[in-house]
């Protein structure tokens, strides 16, 4: 039988049915006043109102512990609200796909609100391994969730068939709303310097300013220059902003994604990074995966996995059973799913340059047919020798091998080698420009290509 779903991510918060998406929006909430009933929807006065909107509720309820009741009632209230417009059907059963950042405690307090509201729900399931398994494919793969107020990467993998979650991490330095007010800042500082004007000392033209925000990043990126401008006491006033302008604003959410990219992926693997729709067109953000050589990119549009969720064929649960929650699932490529996915390189193509050296301390060690041995003691033959007293740093900590016209890295080491900042998971292939540490902190190793080195 196939649900009725619920995604909570409270940057598109998604009910679907039968594959198709029935509505996607911000989770920014009325707190309650004379004019809005608690739950109702603000997010086109989230800025206008900011003392009595809240976009932080559904965040504490699936994250704290201890959520305040304050939260869990406004949980309750956009729930009902949301629903009210795209009911469920008589006997259908609701699954709830699980964004990275809820916790355990936190899907209990969300499986008690739908419970509140009379919900036959049967279970949860994570959102990036249904996200991953409707893609179908054997490649693992990376879910990056942005947020309102986090950012999330989930690795995914396929063991031995079934798509499972291997690992998440969840950091709330980033998000859309930290992104957004980065562009505000920098259209608002252009404003005074040129005309002015500060529209962020004015609630109704910082509101205008924030709702065009999506469509002034997509002018900048098809345009390479878009025009930022709101009406005040009937004038207009207007500004030019470059895509390079709203990139370099973005670069701290992107490094935080990138840094998440980093700790998760195995070094060097070859994977496939799945973004949302609305994060891969932004200013900056390809240039930031670029890094991420050997990656496809896949943009998802919003609701994919409750999309997804509504497709799974699950079995009704019975009163006694209890509410399940799904982190392994077999991987079957939905079509009509796929198709909607749009898929390139994360890497421009670029010429692949293999090592002939390694740079250290000033010296070269050649990478020729005879493998380097790297440690504190390495052995006889074709070896780089470290000092003694190095923390982390193996007697034989590693080698470097040709593989044909490859360059491998074979790990050795208890506490690991990093390329790029990616752990080895055993081996890993290298090429020219990456670094390779040893130990914490350790040291650094430059692979570098003297003359025509390329295969």
């Amino acid at each position: 039988m196939k649900p009725f779903a619920i995604e909570p991510d409270d940057r598109a918060f998604a009910l679907a049915r039968a594959g198709v998406v029935l509505a996607s929006s911000p989770s920014a909430v009325s707190e309650g006043s004379a004019a809005q009933a608690p739950g109702a929807d603000a997010w086109h006065t989230v800025r206008q109102l900011p003392t009595s909107t809240s976009t932080r509720h559904l965040g504490c309820v699936l994250r704290e512990a201890q959520p305040p009741a304050r939260a869990l009632s406004l949980v309750a209230a956009e729930l009902a609200r949301r629903l009210a417009a795209h009911p469920p059907a008589s006997g259908e059963r609701i699954w709830i796909a699980a964004p990275a950042g809820a916790e355990g405690f936190g899907l209990g307090a969300l499986l008690g609100v739908a419970r509140q509201l009379g919900l036959p729900l049967d279970g949860f399931v994570d959102a990036a391994v249904v996200s991953a398994a409707a893609l179908g494919g054997t490649r693992a793969a990376i879910v990056i969730e942005l947020g309102l107020h986090h950012v999330a990467a989930t690795l995914i993998e396929r063991d031995g068939g079934p798509t499972c979650r291997r690992r998440s991490l969840v950091s709330p330095r980033g998000g859309l709303w930290q992104l957004y007010q980065g562009w505000l800042d920098l259209i608002n500082t252009a404003m005074v310097r040129q005309t002015r004007f500060d529209a962020l000392h004015d609630a109704a033209t910082e509101q205008q300013l924030f709702e065009a925000l999506p469509r002034l990043a997509q002018d900048a990126m098809e345009q390479g220059v878009a025009t930022a401008a709101l009406s005040t006491a009937g004038e207009r006033v207007e500004v030019p902003v470059t895509r390079d302008q709203l990139a370099h604003a973005a670069q701290p959410v992107w490094r935080e994604i990138a840094r998440l990219l980093h700790e998760l992926r195995p070094a060097g693997g070859a994977l496939t990074l799945l973004v949302p729709r609305a994060v891969a067109g932004f200013p900056g953000v390809r240039e930031a995966l670029a890094q991420f050589a050997g990656c496809d990119l896949v943009s998802l549009p919003a609701g994919f996995a409750a999309a997804a969720t509504s497709l799974l064929d699950l079995t009704p649960r019975s009163a006694t059973e209890p509410v399940r929650l799904l982190r392994r699932l077999p991987a079957g490529a939905e079509p009509a799913l796929a198709a909607l996915a749009q898929r390139e390189s994360a890497q421009a193509d670029a010429p692949w340059l293999a090592p002939s050296h390694v740079l250290f301390a000033g010296r070269t060690f050649a990478l020729g047919v005879e493998p380097l041995v790297v440690g504190r003691a390495p052995g006889a033959g074709h070896a780089l020798t470290l000092a003694e007293g190095l923390a982390g740093v193996s007697r034989r900590h590693c080698t470097f091998v040709r593989d044909g016209a490859e360059l491998l890295l074979l790990d050795h080491s208890r506490f690991g080698s990093f390329v790029n900042g990616e752990r080895v998971a055993e081996r890993a292939r290298v090429r020219a420009g990456d670094e390779v540490r040893i130990g914490d902190p350790g040291v650094t190793l430059t692979l570098i290509a003297v003359g025509d080195a390329a295969p």
